[in-house]
């Protein structure tokens, strides 16, 4: 299983900086690296079921493991790279995510656990997005990955999150550096990410 910047056989020391950032920001990380600081520090209730154990448990496997499980097996079959670098076959990939994401959507509402239902919704709409927007150019999954959890943050914990635009910078100069999108195509993806965890917080996080 190889990432496609490694098919590409890119070498040198900017490289080697963009592909270590492209590995610890890819969207399921990220959703779980956010996913852990809303279940630990919600500034709301997790409600009357969860703890913060549970809650990342939870996130760990419908919104980290199973999105990203089908894009892993079919890499270890060889049909494609762990990038999906392939735009007309990141459709199927995208649906799957979908459907995890509500299954998300329907265990946190269920558990009464608003801070991560949101969280759950947001990464819906943005991946339903970047799915619409993939019929027409590939836009950068590892820049909406990190644009719309980190609006997210910006929005519940305001200016602490503040330092999450620093990643945006640096996810935008990774996949441009390993030429898996174009400058467009990357800041396309952080504002994709912002515009829709915005709209769907503006919407649903009333607390």
């Amino acid at each position: 299983m190889k990432y496609h910047d490694e098919i590409l056989g890119l070498q040198g020391h900017r490289a080697g900086v963009a592909r270590a950032i492209s590995r610890v920001a890819p969207a399921p990380f990220v959703n779980l690296y956010v996913g852990i600081i809303m279940s630990c520090f919600s500034p709301i209730t997790l409600g009357p079921f969860l703890t913060p154990f549970t809650s990342v448990i939870i996130c760990l496997v419908l919104m980290v493991v199973a999105p990203v499980s089908p894009i892993v097996i079919q890499a270890h079959r060889g049909k494609v790279d762990l990038d999906v670098s392939a735009r007309e076959m990141r459709l199927r990939f995208f649906a799957f995510s979908l459907l995890c994401y509500v299954a998300a959507y329907v265990v946190y509402w269920w558990l009464q656990c608003d801070i991560m239902r949101v969280l759950a919704a947001a990464y819906f709409g943005v991946t339903s997005a970047v799915m619409i927007t993939t019929l027409r150019t590939k836009i950068s999954v590892h820049a909406a990955g990190v644009g719309g959890p980190g609006t997210a943050l910006l929005f519940v914990y305001g200016m602490a999150a503040l330092p999450v635009v620093i990643l945006w910078i640096a996810v935008v100069w990774a996949r441009t550096t390993l030429r898996q999108h174009s400058l467009a195509q990357s800041v396309g993806g952080i504002l994709i990410g912002m515009a829709v965890t915005l709209a769907v917080y503006s919407l649903l996080y009333q607390f």
